[in-house]
């Protein structure tokens, strides 16, 4: 296994300052940009031949990853020791194997070997080739940025991905509702920003991930540099915010914002102050801006469209399902379980609308669509999907990881905000191919986990 060594505020060597990169060091910062590209490139076309996990060109490099595997264990004969990000996930996949065997095995016993046209063996391995692969994602995004010695190799490659996002952007609001088409996996029209994912909900995480480790890496640029740096990502985020369709994403701002609020109530630093000023602003703005829009937004959709029964019965299916089977069901069994569950699920929800909003009848279409298919079917939000797969111990994850990251960003305020909105998407969106969260989360643990590591191997990294 890698071994990282990072520091969050590195001292600065002004031996290896003064001299200029290497061409090594140039080929890993364009292969950095090469993968952040593809890191945020979430509707590849290939999804329409071999299925969800073909919607991010990452499934490509597999082959690379395993390579990389295989060469670092020649290197060194023995595996080094992990990040515990590495360790946690690693620990809940060969959990998930056992869960997964378990229940696939039950169902065999009595007669059942499929899900409709999806057989449950074949399910319960594809889908924990999704973890497979986070897993080998995070380890290659931490062996490449603990083999670039640059910071400000680092900050280009980043700058760059960001600089790219922008325009595209830009050329999509120009050229909607047609905007590059032939790269998405349908051609149909469409009216929202979403870069190069499948919907406008799904881009919030990737703006706020490159935008706050841009400002993070901007901190070893000179000073006037900086500043340009910070006007730049300040004006991009604001951009984004202010045509984004997604209520999603607002809503996890709001969240965010709330709770920095509440960490620096403490006034005896001057810093938490200014901090906490800023914060109320901030949430003065939204609250002015947004939140009419946003709750005329949902009135409608829960009038009109069926986007919000189907997210919201899909989460009460796999709470019924842990109420049923505390340890989870696995990542094959899953299909019978949510089956089994919908109209549970439809039923508790017209109460809940009945008694909360006096809506005697909901359009539970979409979610009663779940019945005679097995494709695409899941829960609508990452943290509740790996709930039902690996219940009270997803939470131990959870929980664990959460705790891990979050100890180790309390030295940088743009990194806790961008943990904090992550943690907070994770009830929002799908994690097997959102990237750019594992991206994030790998980059907090090389760059401020250095007491995790093995500190005898420790990789040099000049200003």
């Amino acid at each position: 296994m890698m071994n990282v060594a990072l520091h969050s505020n590195p001292p600065i060597n002004e031996e290896l300052a003064e001299k200029q990169p290497g061409k090594g060091q140039y080929f890993l910062a364009f292969y950095l940009g090469i993968l952040l590209l593809l890191t945020a490139y979430q509707d590849f076309p290939l999804v329409n031949k071999i299925g969800e996990i073909g919607r991010s060109p990452i499934i490509l490099l597999l082959p690379l990853f395993i390579f990389c595997e295989i060469a670092m264990l020649a290197k060194y004969k023995r595996f080094m020791v992990a990040p515990k990000l590495q360790k946690y996930l690693f620990a809940f996949i060969v959990y998930l194997t056992f869960v997964t065997l378990g229940y696939i095995l039950v169902q065999f016993m009595q007669g059942s070997y499929s899900f409709w046209s999806e057989g449950l063996l074949g399910k319960g391995f594809k889908v924990l080739i999704y973890f497979a692969l986070i897993l080998l994602y995070i380890r290659h995004m931490q062996l490449v940025f603990s083999k670039i010695k640059s910071y400000k190799l680092l900050y280009a490659s980043f700058f760059a991905a960001v600089s790219l996002l922008l325009v595209i952007m830009i050329v999509e609001l120009v050229t909607m509702p047609n905007a590059f088409t032939f790269l998405h996996s349908g051609s149909q029209p469409y009216w929202r920003v979403r870069l190069l994912t499948s919907e406008s909900s799904t881009t919030g995480t990737i703006i706020v991930a490159y935008s706050a480790i841009l400002v993070y890496l901007s901190q070893y640029l000179k000073r006037v540099a900086m500043i340009l740096s910070n006007i730049y990502v300040a004006i991009f985020f604001l951009f984004y915010l202010s045509v984004t369709g997604s209520k999603g994403f607002l809503i996890v701002c709001l969240l965010t914002l709330t709770v920095t609020m509440m960490k620096f109530m403490d006034f005896r630093k001057k810093r938490n102050f200014i901090v906490l000023i800023g914060v109320v602003v901030a949430m003065y703005m939204f609250i002015t801006y947004f939140s009419a829009g946003l709750i005329s937004s949902f009135s409608n959709d829960i009038e009109n469209y069926t986007s919000s029964y189907t997210r919201m019965g899909t989460i009460i299916i796999a709470i019924i399902t842990v109420f049923h089977h505390p340890f989870g069901v696995g990542t094959g069994a899953y299909l019978m379980y949510f089956d089994d569950y919908l109209n549970d699920s439809i039923n508790f929800m017209s109460r809940f609308y009945y008694n909360t909003f006096g809506i005697s009848q909901i359009n539970a279409g979409e979610l009663l669509q779940y019945t005679g298919t097995a494709k695409n079917l899941g829960v609508k939000s990452g943290f509740f999907q790996w709930f039902m797969f690996g219940g009270i111990f997803s939470l131990l994850f959870f929980y664990l990881l959460a705790k891990n990251l979050i100890v180790k960003v309390k030295s940088s305020i743009i990194l806790f905000l961008a943990l904090i909105f992550m943690l907070f998407s994770l009830l929002v969106v799908t994690l097997e191919i959102k990237y750019e969260i594992w991206m994030l989360f790998a980059f907090i643990s090389t760059f401020l986990g250095e007491k995790e590591i093995n500190h005898s191997n420790m990789s040099g990294v000049s200003k």
